[in-house]
């Protein structure tokens, strides 16, 4: 289903971390229409190499996003797809950004460029998630609903390991030069992305790749159109976002109060033998949030669990649940 895309515009847009740009664009794209209150609308955001379109497979009538129901809203989390990003000229002068940055930015899209003051429902699986708890913190009582697939609270040296070894391995292609690069290094990105093929899996896909040529396939089924579709500095930044995210920052630490902050129900779609978001980050979430709802995607494809095309046992099982969840929000 093909939505209507847009372009908000931040006049200016102060980081987190330091920095400000002006004119910074917030690309997203709208499905289905608004109610006479004003209050159907379901934002959801993508998961770290992901863009707005990610979520088109559950977009339309009758689908897990049901747009004969509900307003629709995917968007471009800063630094990526239509959003502004270092690809837009400023490299590595643009600056270090945020989960909630992010979340900055989409709110001053919803509430200033959209006019709107309520939402159905936030969701995205995995930065996806990082950012839909932020807004869940951050904005308590502005959503009825938290819809977490393959989701945590915050990084720890599990995923900044594979974080870091993915950056270490693009800045190593001579093409990158120290991000001032004349030519995207695209085999450095595919290099990079490889390196994190083996952690979205688990041993028991991985056994099924019982050939050089399904391995190989496989591999570039994942790498290729990564690889293909991101700027280097962009990719590099992106995931420097979600390698420091932690929710709980702003609050001490203390993540037991600060998921108490939350009022919006919430849904946890979690991967089996997750390698990328382990489980113990997953039932620390899950723990946090009281009354949450709890789902396991029976699959052998780990963090792209809830990833997986329509025809899936994994869409199917996923659609499912979530379509449960948001349809019996009050």
């Amino acid at each position: 289903m093909s939505g209507q895309d847009g372009i908000h515009i931040v006049d200016r847009f102060a980081f987190e971390a330091g920095g400000a740009i002006d004119h910074m664009k917030v690309a997203y794209s709208t499905f289905g229409a608004l109610n006479a209150a004003r209050d159907n609308t379901i934002l959801l955001l993508p998961g770290t190499s992901q863009i707005r379109q990610y979520a088109v497979p559950h977009i339309g009538p009758g689908k897990t996003f049901d747009t004969d129901r509900y307003f629709v809203v995917t968007v471009d989390a800063i630094g990526g797809g239509g959003s502004s990003s270092p690809k837009d000229g400023l490299a590595t002068a643009f600056p270090k950004y945020t989960i909630r940055d992010m979340v900055a930015a989409q709110h001053d899209l919803l509430t200033r460029g959209l006019g709107l003051t309520r939402l159905h429902a936030v969701g995205g699986n995995s930065m996806g998630a990082f950012q839909t708890i932020e807004w869940g913190v951050t904005h308590p009582g502005f959503m009825r609903g938290l819809i977490l697939w393959v989701p945590a609270a915050r990084s720890d040296a599990h995923f900044k390991s594979i974080a870091d070894a993915m950056a270490g391995t693009l800045t190593l292609d001579p093409g990158y030069r120290e991000g001032a690069y004349v030519q995207n290094p695209v085999e450095g990105i595919r290099r990079a992305i490889l390196v994190y093929f083996p952690w979205v899996t688990t041993d028991a896909y991985l056994r099924t790749l019982t050939t050089p040529e399904a391995y190989a396939e496989a591999r570039a089924a994942f790498a290729g159109p990564r690889a293909t579709s991101w700027d280097a500095n962009s990719i590099l930044w992106r995931y420097n976002a979600s390698r420091q995210h932690d929710v709980a920052k702003p609050y001490g630490g203390d993540m037991t109060a600060t998921l108490a902050r939350v009022t919006a129900r919430a849904l946890i779609v979690a991967g089996q033998d997750d390698r990328t978001i382990p489980a113990y980050l997953t039932r620390e979430l899950y723990e946090g949030l009281r009354g949450a709802v709890w789902a396991e995607v029976p699959s052998d494809k780990g963090h792209l669990a809830t990833a997986q095309p329509p025809g899936t046992r994994e869409y199917a099982f996923v659609s499912h649940h979530t379509k449960a969840f948001v349809d019996g929000l009050v």
